[in-house]
Formats: C-alpha cells, sequence, structure tokens
C-alpha cells in the first residue's frame, strides 16, 4: 500500500501541481533516535514536483517538539530532496507520547480564484494519545485534537482555543487509500472512525480577512492545520 495514512484533506489553491497540498509532520519512534520528516504533499509521501520556489516559502520553519515529561525543544529542519529532515532522542520508554507541532506564515498565494494569506499549523501525535488530546493551543490558531474512546477516535477543530462547527472536513482511512468527509458539529468534533493504523488530519477555515503582506495584497486569509496520529 503506497500510503497508510489517513488525513482529511481540504484544497487549497496554490499551484496546479500543488492545488491540494499542506505540510505535513511525519515522524516515527525509534529505540535511539526519533526520524521526523516534513513534506509539503496531498499525502504523507515526498512530492518531488514541488517547486524550489514554494519551498522558500517554508524556509525558515521551526519546529517544536513537546515531550511526554511536558519539556518543549526546538528543532530546525534541513532540506534534504524533496522534504525537511530532523530528529530528536528517543525518549524512555520510546513509546512515550510527545507532540511536535509549528506555525508557517506562507505568503500570499495567487493561484486561487481569491489572493489568499495562508498559515499551516502542521501537528503530530508520536505514541499514545495524550489525555488531552495533545493540545497545543498557541502559537497553533488552528489546530486539530484527536480523542481515542472504546478503540475509535475522532477529530476535534479548533480555532484560537474555541470549536469550528460546520468544518468541512476529508479522511483517508488507514487501509486502502480510502477517503471519506464529515462536517464538525457544534462543538467542533467529526463522526468517529473505527479503523486501526496511522492517520493523517487536514482542515482549511477562510476568513473574509484582506491586508497587505510585503508589498502583496489578499483578499482572504486561509488557514489550514494537519495532524498526523495513530490509533492502535
Amino acid at each position: 500500500m503506497r500510503r497508510m495514512i489517513g488525513a482529511l484533506i481540504v484544497g487549497l489553491a496554490a499551484t496546479a501541481v500543488v492545488q491540494a497540498h499542506a505540510l505535513y509532520i511525519v515522524g516515527n519512534l525509534g529505540n535511539a533516535t526519533t526520524k521526523i520528516d516534513v513534506v509539503f504533499s496531498d499525502d504523507l509521501n515526498p512530492d518531488e514536483r514541488v517547486k524550489e520556489a514554494t519551498w522558500k516559502k517554508i524556509d525558515g520553519i521551526k519546529l517544536s517538539a513537546k515531550l511526554a515529561s511536558g519539556k518543549v525543544i526546538e528543532l530546525s529542519p534541513k532540506m534534504d530532496k524533496a522534504k525537511l529532515v530532523a530528529e530528536i532522542a528517543a525518549t524512555s520508554p520510546p513509546d512515550d507520547a510527545r507532540v511536535l507541532f509549528a506555525a508557517v506564515d506562507f505568503g500570499v498565494s495567487t493561484k486561487g480564484e481569491k489572493a489568499s494569506r495562508v498559515h499551516f499549523f502542521p501537528k503530530q501525535i508520536l505514541g499514545a494519545v495524550p489525555a488531552d488530546g495533545g493540545k497545543v493551543g498557541e502559537p497553533l490558531a488552528l489546530e486539530i485534537v484527536p480523542k481515542v474512546e472504546a478503540g475509535k477516535v475522532r477529530f476535534q477543530v479548533l480555532q484560537a482555543g474555541k470549536p469550528v462547527k460546520d468544518a468541512t472536513v476529508s479522511v483517508m482511512m488507514p487501509k486502502d487509500d480510502k477517503k471519506e468527509k464529515g462536517t464538525t458539529d457544534e462543538n467542533g468534533w467529526t463522526q468517529a472512525f473505527e479503523e486501526k493504523g496511522r492517520y493523517a488530519a487536514t482542515v482549511r477555515v477562510v476568513e473574509a480577512t484582506a491586508g497587505e503582506v510585503k508589498g502583496e495584497k489578499y483578499e482572504q486569509t486561509s488557514r489550514v492545520a494537519t495532524l498526523v496520529v495513530d490509533v492502535n
């Protein structure tokens, strides 16, 4: 199977190649080190078609890792072909939960119907889901929080810490690359999913907030949050 990871995917107007692309943090626990990739893709695989100009918009990304102890460390991923890479020492035991996250101002995209200022908020939970769902709060203006109950997982969309109602989400299931869509309820929750394996979640919230940045005008603000999490 080419990809084992589920995703909540919402289209992002960028270029013809990266129309549905978003930033994903894809780490794997190891006995000595945890290897971390940051990919810009429509799934969790690096996309070699992404142009250098796009990566320059992501240049300087600061990746934070909140360990199970509560300690937060900062990482500076390095470019490696079609992805950014970083690593951290494994905790003991190696499956202790940790949360990886970043906030990226992608700048202005003019490839869609309206010029948009785009912000990405990628996150990954490594290990078991913490009791608080791995909630980060600031600096993630938009984030997805999982909740596992009776072997099933739901996803909550939060903006500035408040639930987002009627957010359209699409879920790529862990098996067979199948995608499902849903809409969040009044408390920001999707329906429950019961397959075991790795999920990836993406949601986009667009606001009619116009402005100008670095000499480029935009008509709306687009925030894209992603989450990668394993459900066992």
